[in-house]
């Protein structure tokens, strides 16, 4: 048998009932021990040989068969080294009997498979995965999409599906041909990749198509914020050999909280909503939820009606100072009270309110609703001193030449010092109406009014815009403050923000503060202000007035509405948290 062994390429063993080697074949050598000889082997075992992962699960294969006599066919090993790559084999196992019949050991013969199961996962990789972008196809989204609603059965939640389409990506390809067109979709990829969460799945459908699935979303995200991102993503310059290329996209949103859904039905109705976006001028999102699939002429009577029927209504996100740790505004956010569809969130109908001539009508009522909420507070007997509230406009309204007027007019009806009120314009609007809103904002800079900019770092503004506008806060985007503990790039990217907007004289908030770390590292940093679920989820006037005179850290619960969700919380000091923030950790 030994001088047989010897000559055989076959990768043969003989081990004895302590998985000791007795003997092996040439071939097993040259494979697993070379420069060895046999008799070197003799008496080691796996763990002289292999590393100990694939050592220990052979010992257990083995001291199995002598215990039963059982043997192991054809079993798919992965062997690791520790000096060199893994590979795989194919291997039979026997129970090694005398000539009584008993058990004295185990022999075995492999075969390698390393070449086989390489390829095997290069097409299983292939089959699921987008060959250009190196995204998860359509095969890979919808199984996806299925996990993610059969997990909404455990975990109550809400899910939403992005279907991105590139405006007008044909004369990218026609002007500067497919390579390029290639390789500007795939830093698309890498753009969406990069500002998604870690259980989200990006995909490419197909020619410029893409998908974006959100699962695990709890009911305070807003859906029309990711499609914010995505736009503001997409829409920064493409460099090619110095000449800049200009890519934008629309982008169809559809949620659901229902595991019952169909995930056809899902990408389904965000491509349809997609449309919508695309015919309502590019550039855009546009949310579409459960049941409220009716067409533009339907969701604009819908919309007039609920202006008329007060189904519009103001929550309150508590703006806290980082470094005093006191409660010094809020941020006024409208909310639609839908009879059918529930509480809607204005990416639901934002968008279309600034599409059918409504945006205005309705920055007027978070206008008035908000200074005479802030004038109602303000009366109130300790009611922090110099609480401010900020508001929300849109470029259009900015662009407005009554904007302005209105203003003025809402502050002496409430008796509200202008200094008192925020107006905020998202850094995307900024630049697309850059042309209009310098004249507006030092008009409204004169009457005393702060300007804040807010989403900073998704509409990529140069220094310039900055330089030029009247421009009182910066508020930094989420989408920075969301890996700020274990990102030194982000961490990087707020601190330099930070240091350039004080150097301007400008207040900095962070947002979406989600968690310890991230407030911790802000505070390192010097930045002003936060808000954020963390210190408080958007609440109602009543709650957050209860609230608001013994102020202190807040925490949202897990469950509830944003009426119980703002218990108060121990300081960082109380609750045993460092003082300052953990060390920076440097991606890999």
């Amino acid at each position: 048998m030994s001088n047989l062994l010897s000559a055989t390429e076959e990768r043969v063993y003989f081990k004895d009932r302590e998985s000791r080697f007795l003997l092996v074949s040439s071939g097993w050598l040259a494979a697993y021990a070379p420069g060895r000889t046999a008799g070197e082997l003799v008496g080691q075992t796996d763990f002289d040989v292999f590393g100990s992962e694939h050592a220990h699960a052979a010992f257990a294969d083995e001291q199995q068969i002598v215990a039963t006599g059982q043997p192991v066919a054809a079993k798919v090993e992965e062997e690791t080294f520790s000096d060199r790559a893994s590979t795989w084999a194919s291997t039979t196992k026997m129970p090694l009997r005398d000539e009584n019949g008993q058990i004295i050991g185990t022999f075995g013969i492999s075969r390698d498979i390393t070449a086989q199961v390489r390829a095997e996962s290069a097409l299983a990789y292939q089959a699921l995965h987008d060959p250009l972008t190196g995204l998860a196809n359509r095969m890979a989204l919808m199984d996806r999409l299925s996990q993610a609603l059969l997990a909404m059965e455990r975990h109550r939640s809400q899910l939403a599906v992005l279907f991105v389409d590139l405006d007008n990506f044909k004369d990218i390809n026609d002007a500067f041909g497919h390579g390029v067109g290639d390789l500007v979709l795939t830093e698309i990829g890498r753009r969406l990749t990069s500002i998604a969460r870690r259980p989200d799945t990006v995909a490419r459908l197909g020619g410029d198509e893409f998908v974006v699935l959100c699962p695990e979303l709890d009911e305070y995200t807003d859906p029309g914020s990711i499609g914010r991102r995505v736009v503001g993503t997409i829409a920064a310059p493409y460099l090619d050999n110095g000449r800049n290329l200009a890519v934008t996209c629309s982008v169809g949103i559809a949620v659901t909280s229902d595991p019952a859904t169909e995930p056809d039905r899902m990408i389904r109705d965000a491509d349809v909503t997609m449309f919508e976006a695309k015919r309502a001028g590019h550039n855009r999102y546009h949310v579409c939820r459960p049941g409220h699939r009716a067409g533009p002429t339907t969701l604009r009577a819908e919309l007039s009606r609920a202006i008329q029927n007060n189904e519009l209504f103001l929550a309150y996100q508590p703006l806290v100072s980082l470094q005093t740790r006191v409660l010094v505004g809020a941020e006024a956010l409208v909310r639609w009270r839908h009879p059918e569809h529930g509480v809607l969130m204005p990416g639901s109908f934002i968008p279309l309110a600034e599409e059918n001539g409504l945006i205005g009508t309705i920055g007027s009522f978070v206008l008035d609703e908000a200074c005479r909420q802030l004038a109602q507070w303000s009366g109130q007997v300790g009611w922090p001193e110099g609480f401010t509230m900020a508001v929300n406009v849109s470029g259009r309204e900015l662009s407005a030449a009554s904007l302005c007027e209105r203003v003025a007019a809402t502050l002496r009806r409430h008796g509200v010092h202008p200094a008192q009120l925020c107006l905020e314009i998202t850094e995307t609007a900024l630049i697309q109406h850059v042309g209009d809103l310098q004249e507006s904002l030092s008009m409204l800079s004169a009457t005393g009014v702060r300007v804040a900019l807010d989403d900073f770092g998704t509409g990529y503004s140069t220094l310039g815009y900055l330089q030029q506008l009247s421009v009182d806060e910066l508020k930094i985007d989420r989408s920075f403050v969301e890996h700020i503990s274990r990102s030194y790039r982000d961490q990087q990217i707020v601190a330099a923000v930070i240091a350039m907007a004080h150097a301007l004289e400008m207040t900095v908030t962070g947002e979406g503060i989600e968690n310890r770390d991230q407030l911790a590292i802000l505070r390192l940093l010097r930045c002003d202000l936060g808000q954020g679920n963390f210190l408080a989820p958007p609440l109602t006037a009543t709650a957050l007035a209860k609230r608001a005179p013994t102020w202190r850290w807040r925490n949202a619960t897990a469950a509830g509405t944003p009426e119980s969700a703002a218990s108060l919380v121990p300081s960082d000091r109380e609750a045993g948290a460092p003082e300052l923030a953990p060390p920076f950790v440097r991606d890999k």
